[in-house]
């Protein structure tokens, strides 16, 4: 299976009967000496370009031997005619012609594994343009040239009576395997290559549902032997057996009934009878197909992906003004046809031979052409027209000559990003220059866009392929590099039929659903079959300015490495929807924190857990992330715009997150939050683009992920990154480069396949998180507070951080120094004991009444003798003065000059139910989490309890008054504020009656201080029947975004909800899906397609669908 894609050694079919080559990089036919010209091509006619057309594109005809004139195809030379050549001159009158066909599946053959399973050739995933390249030879060689054939008629030679004419209906108007289009097979969940019954098909048929077909045959010859054949393609479309009768004619007559399973292709030729046919007059029939689902199970989902007919015709230009004519075997090995009511203009060439025709020059007798067809022996296939075709455009293609041993940072982008930005003139090379810069890391880097690469290493035809094999030829010149895609890709295939797909399918990946960047180089340079040679990340943009934006994260990122404590805090996010999951999937990231906090980092990790079977939990993580967390860490379920654990998109002012300067990589371990191939705001790359605020780099799975797997591959990633010295400094790119090799090496299973398939890493592979080559210790005047007196002594708490790299094997000394304000020491001491991972604290005691008179100065002093090798030497030293007067003393940090201070700040109190702020007199649930948060900026003042802390509430029951809520009941659990001073407080009331509540809230820092003059208090609504709010798009009309707001009510979690969205054609345009609450929910809408392409102004309907089957529709006005 290797061989048929990795290596992309393949001889192009489409070469049969000229001199096959064997191609793997795609540009081995390509002379840099040489000028090319691309020429699309759409379909199939005989195209010619005059010197005039030549000229006007740019082509120095007054310099070029017409002679040496060539033509290629998918990397082969096509023989050409060229009129005029004999005088090596292109005069006004000379042109050149060829045959051209339009694009089909040949390459996309490759991306099915196997190769096998594709179900035919003739239609291609990406586009339906074809690219001929014009050049001319610099040897003085001729090009390669059309034979002309003109024989005489031969004596007695009597005219072919018929050919087999072909109608081939080719069925495209939906992808098959495809969530958007019906049910996929349970190996889609993992498998990114495309597979059996994956492609391009006709809409799907089920048992309410037949498909018909009628075919209009003109010329149909009816005395001969020659049978009639069906060549017929159905497309299994649901899990189950299958049982579908085919029939034809008037009277319906059964030819077959195909049997097969699942999503199998099922492929049905057989002969047709005379009476299956109606005649339409003396030229003509016609033939009705009918396909009727007949299997035991309930729907039969199948589809039709082509039907042929090949049946006998006169050979006649009436039948049309374009033809192939498919010439039967002739014992002589010739053949005589004279074709009635030709114009001078018809124009006759042999095809058979691709890229090798031969023009069948004969002779015109009035409106009658004759021809003599040689080498009949075999069947011929004839192209006849009556017009030749002028080419839409003729264009410059430059083909650089790359050097695969020099550059190891490669850029892949599209001419969209690279456009003006303000003072920015090329964005993408800009970020180029900075990576080639010492602070960049002096990386030799290569910019390429997408339409370089498509013209020189997929032939000029749109295909993924050309990023795979421009990265093939790259290794080359050895491994060890970097792959960097700028720009969006779409597995959204709909965008293949779309005018614009060029500027919305940027820089293309493998796969439809999901995609894959990994597959983009894995098993090539002699790596495993499915582990990326390249470490590769993307950025998932349309806009140039977010190229810019980005860049300037970066730099701030990487000038911002070293003597920075939040690069060893890591936060994890643990989710579930159920008891088991919510232990379960704690439990696996408490194994991975383990490995965090073994040498190398030795991080300090927060755990922020769901703790309801809720759908979605609202989790405040803005303190975490604002003060800085070099990793943040989620295992739980998700989809591309939430998790169950809700942090929010971080562009949104409401969800408080101002991190400038302290960005994190996330892992997302779930189903989705990486799928960024399906267009749209994702939560990902929304925190990923965000200028001055959100991630650095996102890795998260792209489509359907499940436990065991992410659970493997979450520890080998942790493994690889925090446990091993190789990897401990490398660039983010390899890390993930290098886990999805270790995970593959122990397992062969197609989840764990799949799993490290749809891992995609957004952002630059070449960032470190951990440039930390040694250790660097510190002391500062922030980590000291005074801690409970002994009755004759002051006692400071000093907080050391180790923000470098950790050693187990090292020693830390610690040395206490006075110097009286003489500038004379007095007393000296030193403690060895082990480094510190990242923060520890160490006690410093002095008892005020032996203390001198006046200033005494006393230092702190890490590491005095220099025995560890650190990052910075400078920051080893705490220097505080202790002043005594009479019976008082004061201590002072120089560079501070702050006492020990009063607190006069109130503290923050924030109460949420079920994670979310309420409006007065909203609906909660009657098993409600009501979280106090008190957060308080005094650090020296930690509260440790309860005390000033206080909960009422007051029931529904007429004349009841407030009771105070017992803090100490098992309804209520706490834990004490770490050093953020951040103290959160969970009340769980169980099954609250109907009726409206009043809570109120009041706290107090440890200092005393109110949070408000006026305790909080909010009124909400219990109502334990379920029911459902009408659904009311607010705004509506709409011109930015609307909400479907409405409101549930009842005991339970009510799931998931899908909002449907249709125009008034009935046509599919967006689906939103998202977990619902008790209580108020939205779902928010910006009037644009699945693919986020803005749609036009109209009037749509809306349908909402919860898991339990109940329904509510309405409509909505777009008026933009």
């Amino acid at each position: 299976m290797r061989k048929q894609l990795l290596g992309l050694l393949v001889v192009l079919s489409s070469c049969v009967g000229a001199k096959a080559q064997r191609i793997r990089f795609g540009n081995e036919w390509i002379n840099h000496a040489q000028t090319y010209y691309r020429i699309p091509v759409t379909e199939r006619a005989v195209y010619r370009l005059t010197t005039v057309d030549l000229q006007k594109a740019g082509v120095p005809v007054a310099s070029i031997d017409p002679t040496s004139l060539q033509l290629f195809r998918r990397g082969i030379e096509q023989a050409i005619l060229v009129s005029g050549e004999s005088d090596r001159k292109l005069d006004p009158t000379d042109f050149l012609e060829f045959v051209g066909e339009g694009n089909d599946g040949l390459q996309d053959t490759l991306l099915y594994r196997p190769m096998s399973a594709q179900p035919h050739p003739y239609y291609s995933m990406y586009s339906d343009t074809a690219a001929y390249f014009l050049t001319w030879r610099s040897d003085g060689k001729p090009g390669k040239r059309v034979v002309v054939s003109q024989e005489a008629k031969p004596d007695g030679a009597v005219p072919e009576p018929y050919h087999l004419a072909e109608q081939l209906v080719v069925l495209k108007t939906e992808m098959s395997n495809n969530p958007d289009t019906g049910p996929v097979p349970a190996v889609t969940q993992y498998e990114v290559y495309f597979e059996e019954g994956e492609g391009w098909t006709g809409p799907m048929q089920q048992k309410s549902k037949p498909y018909s077909q009628l075919f209009t045959l003109p010329g149909w010859v009816t005395n001969t032997s020659e049978k009639p054949q069906l060549d017929l393609l159905l497309n299994g479309r649901d899990l189950f057996q299958h049982q579908v009768d085919v029939s034809v004619g008037t009277s319906n007559r059964l030819v077959t009934t195909l049997k097969f399973n699942g999503f199998q292709l099922s492929r049905v030729t057989t002969p047709l009878q005379s009476s299956d046919f109606s005649v339409k007059d003396d030229l003509s029939a016609e033939l009705v197909l009918n396909t009727v689902s007949r299997g035991p199970f309930e729907f039969d989902r199948y589809s039709v992906s082509y039907v042929r007919i090949r049946y006998p015709q006169t050979i006649s230009l009436k039948n049309g003004a374009q033809q192939i004519l498919r010439l039967l075997p002739k014992s002589g090995g010739r053949s005589y046809l004279e074709l009635p009511d030709a114009p001078t203009s018809t124009v006759v060439y042999d095809i058979t031979e691709a890229g090798n025709p031969r023009l069948i020059a004969g002779m015109q007798e009035g409106s009658t052409r004759r021809l003599v067809v040689p080498n009949t022996t075999l069947s011929r296939q004839l192209l006849v027209t009556t017009a030749v075709v002028t080419p839409t455009r003729l264009e410059r293609a430059v083909f650089r000559k790359l050097d695969p041993a020099k550059p190891n940072y490669l850029i892949v982008s599209h001419e969209l990003l690279m456009k003006p930005v303000g003072q920015v003139a090329d964005p993408v090379r800009a970020y180029a220059g900075y990576r080639a810069s010492v602070k960049g890391g002096k990386y030799d880097t290569l910019v390429v866009s997408m339409k370089e690469l498509f013209n020189q290493f997929s032939f000029g035809e749109r295909t993924p392929l050309a990023i795979r094999r421009f990265a093939d030829y790259m290794l080359t010149g050895g491994t060890g590099k970097f792959l960097f895609l700028i720009g969006r890709s779409s597995v959204y295939f709909p965008f293949r039929k779309n005018p614009n797909q060029y500027y919305l399918d940027l820089v293309p990946t493998i796969g439809n659903v999901p995609g894959s960047d990994v597959l983009l180089t894995a098993g090539l340079a002699g790596f495993p079959e499915n582990v990326p040679a390249m470490a590769t990340g993307r950025l998932n943009t349309l806009t140039a300015q977010d190229v810019v934006n980005y860049g300037n994260k970066v730099k701030e990122f990487e000038n911002n490495l070293a003597n920075v404590p939040w690069r060893k805090e890591v936060l994890h996010l643990s989710g579930g929807r159920s008891q088991s999951e919510l232990a379960g999937f704690k439990a696996i990231l408490n194994e991975a924190k383990g490995l965090v906090q073994q040498q190398y980092l030795g991080s300090e990790v927060t755990t922020r857990s769901k703790t309801t079977d809720e759908p979605v939990e609202r989790i405040d993580i803005s303190d975490k992330v604002n003060k800085g967390v070099s990793l943040i860490t989620f295992f739980g379920h998700s989809s591309p715009t939430v998790a169950d654990i809700d942090i929010g998109y971080v562009s949104d002012p409401v969800f408080g997150y101002r991190n400038k300067g302290r960005y994190p990589l996330m892992f997302f371990n779930g189903c989705g939050l990486g799928n960024i191939f399906y267009g749209g705001n994702v939560l990902s790359t929304n925190w990923l683009l965000t200028p001055d605020k959100g991630a650095i780099a996102i890795l998260a799975h792209c489509f359907e992920g499940f436990t065991a797997p992410l659970n493997t591959y979450i520890i080998d990633f942790y493994k690889t990154l925090f446990t091993d010295s190789t990897y401990f400094s490398k660039p983010i790119g390899v890390v993930h480069q290098e886990t999805t090799r270790r995970v593959l090496a122990t397992s062969k299973d197609p989840l764990q396949i799949g799993n490290a398939n749809q891992m995609v890493l957004q952002g630059d592979p070449a960032l470190r998180l951990f440039p930390l080559p040694k250790a660097d210790f510190q002391l500062q005047s922030s980590g000291v507070s005074r801690t409970d007196n002994a009755a004759d002594s002051v006692r400071l708490r000093v907080v050391v951080t180790n923000t470098g790299r950790f050693d187990v094997r090292e020693r830390l000394s610690i040395t206490v120094r006075k110097r009286l304000s003489d500038g004379k020491t007095n007393g000296y001491k030193t403690v060895l004991r082990p480094a510190v991972a990242f923060r520890d604290t160490v006690y410093y005691s002095f008892r005020p009444e032996l203390e001198p008179d006046g200033p005494t100065r006393h230092e702190l002093i890490l590491d005095a003798d220099n025995q560890v090798d650190e990052l910075d030497e400078t920051n080893n030293l705490l220097v505080f003065t202790i002043t005594k007067s009479a019976d008082k003393y004061a201590i002072v940090f120089p560079d501070s000059s702050q006492r020990f201070p009063m607190d006069l700040f109130n503290p923050l109190l924030d109460v949420t139910f079920d994670g979310t702020r309420i409006a007065d007199g909203a609906l909660v649930s009657p098993n409600p989490i009501i979280q106090v948060v008190v957060q308080d900026e005094d650090v020296y003042r930690i509260r440790r309890d309860t005390l000033g802390i206080d909960l009422v509430l007051r029931k529904p029951c007429g004349p009841c008054g407030f009771e105070r809520v017992v803090l100490g009941n098992s309804d209520v659990n706490w834990t004490p504020a770490a050093a953020d001073n951040r103290f959160v407080l969970r009340y769980k009331p169980r099954n609250l009656a109907d009726g409206t509540y009043t809570l109120r809230v009041q706290a107090t820092d440890v200092s005393g201080n109110k949070a408000g003059v006026l305790p909080y208090e909010i009124n909400f609504r219990v109502k334990t029947g379920d029911s459902m709010s009408v659904v009311r798009p607010v705004p509506n009309p709409f011109w930015a975004y609307t909400r479907f707001q409405f409101t549930l009510t009842g005991k339970q979690s009510p799931g998931e909800g899908q909002l449907i969205i249709r125009n008034l054609n009935g046509q599919l345009v967006r689906t939103l899906r998202q977990s619902l609450r008790i209580g108020e929910n939205g779902f928010y809408w910006d009037g644009s397609d699945q693919g986020g392409v803005a749609l036009p102004n109209g009037l749509y309907v809306f349908r909402l669908v919860r898991d339990n089957g109940q329904t509510l529709e309405g409509k909505v006005i777009l008026n933009r």
